[in-house]
């Protein structure tokens, strides 16, 4: 059975936007890369009905460690 993922942009000041809705857990490491390609910030992926994230692009976070 295929999970449904919210995914969610972590902005600067601490504060989160919703940027997609995605089915199954290739899919959404698929989109979370996609999206990261476009933005310096991180994105979480989130099981809603189980409250479990799923993943963050790692990229966003070594990017962030790297500038201080």
């Amino acid at each position: 059975m295929k999970r449904d993922y919210d995914i969610f942009e972590r902005l600067p000041d601490g504060s989160t936007v919703w940027r997609a809705w995605v089915s199954g857990q290739f899919e959404t490491q698929r989109k979370i890369q996609e999206l990261a390609e476009h933005s310096g910030n991180e994105f979480i992926a989130i099981d809603i009905q189980a409250g479990m994230p799923l993943a963050s692009n790692p990229r966003s976070k070594a990017k962030k460690a790297a500038s201080g």
